[in-house]
């Protein structure tokens, strides 16, 4: 049997812990491909959300073959998880390095700084993929953020509508987006970002009130005491709602 091959089988037909056996067999044996074993443990591993044994296996993977950009990535991927954001950024630099087409990389870098507070590599690595890839709506979003955290309101207002006009199933852009403008006292704009939402069947808690304090301060009291109605049905028990 070759237990690499039916091992990466079972992974990808969903038996794990059939895969798990086999790979772990194959390198007992002391197999061919040891880097490719190591690799798919790596991928098994953090499909189970055990992010430890998943990095320690891509560290393997990455030992054996240390100049595969996907093997990289996965690594860095797996410190971003845990949140060794040092060792993350400094694996998806080496990513890039090896193959700068890797836009995956690219990305998560651009999230690995903006988990760390450094604002002004994150927007630069965000507008490099925006370069290459000028439909990655999440690459907009994000940049969005980190436009919002700079205190550029109104670049971050046009990165969430390029989001949305790429994605308009997007619910945090949309979201983000009618944030921004209640903060900035553009309450009508906010409202129809939240009918937007409303509309796409949103009834959480937060968003409902959040819809009903919009409606309020855009001075309309029957769409707000709808809203209210509905939101009371929904929340019985919650005194914040009646306090709005």
């Amino acid at each position: 049997m070759d237990k690499l091959h039916t091992g990466i089988d079972e992974y990808l037909s969903g038996d794990l812990s059939k895969a798990i056996r086999l790979l772990l067999e194959h390198i007992e044996d002391n197999g061919y491909d040891l880097g490719s074993a190591y690799y798919h443990l790596g991928l098994c591993f953090s499909d189970l959300n055990d992010m430890q044994k998943a990095c320690q296996n891509y560290l393997k993977a990455v030992e054996y073959s240390p100049n595969k950009s996907m093997y990289l990535y996965k690594l860095g991927l797996a410190y971003y998880r845990l949140m060794a954001l040092d060792k993350a950024r400094d694996t998806l630099l080496k990513t890039i390095s090896i193959n700068p087409e890797h836009q995956r990389s690219r990305f998560l870098l651009g999230q690995v700084y903006f988990q760390q507070g450094n604002m002004e590599e994150a927007k630069n690595i965000f507008s490099e993929v925006l370069l290459k890839s000028p439909d990655f709506a999440d690459a907009y979003y994000y940049r969005a953020l980190v436009n919002y955290q700079l205190g550029f309101d109104n670049q971050s207002l046009t990165d969430l509508a390029s989001a949305i006009n790429i994605n308009p199933e997007y619910i945090d852009a949309i979201l983000e987006s009618a944030k921004i403008n209640f903060e900035k006292g553009n309450f009508n704009e906010a409202a129809k970002s939240c009918r937007l939402i409303y509309n796409k069947g949103i009834r959480t808690f937060s968003f409902m009130k959040f819809y009903l304090n919009v409606l309020l301060k855009s001075n309309n009291q029957e769409e707000y005491n709808n809203i209210k109605n509905e939101t009371s049905a929904l929340f019985p028990n919650s005194l914040e709602i009646d306090n709005i």
